[in-house]
């Protein structure tokens, strides 16, 4: 699952410097993952380590590459912290946050 254009010149549209930019492209394609794994039974919460675990290995890219996959597995904990965090500010589920709720969380950083 790839980052999709629109969500990029969203992005790029805004008046952040270049590495928080970089960093809501990178969380914002962690949240649309995080999403996919949902799938359908998506209860607002993120997908445990296990269903991350079994998510990536069916990811070609990543199946037969084991120490990406646990270096992608790191940086999913990571992200998942970050919206967790953000959620819980925003008053939402994780799995229902927004690019506008990542743009405005990182802007308002950027001012404060």
């Amino acid at each position: 699952m790839a980052i999709d254009r629109a969500t990029i010149e969203q992005i790029d549209a805004t008046l952040l410097p270049q590495l928080d930019r970089h960093h809501l492209r990178v969380l914002s394609h962690c949240l649309d993952s995080f999403q996919a794994m949902a799938g359908r039974e998506a209860t607002g919460a993120i997908p445990d380590e296990d269903q991350r675990r079994l998510w990536c290995r069916q990811q070609p890219v990543v199946a037969d590459d084991p120490a990406f996959l646990e270096t992608l597995l790191q940086q999913l904990r990571a992200a998942a912290d970050q919206l967790d965090q953000l959620a819980i500010a925003l008053g939402k589920p994780p799995l229902a946050l927004t690019l506008d709720d990542l743009i405005n969380a990182a802007e308002a950083r950027c001012r404060g």
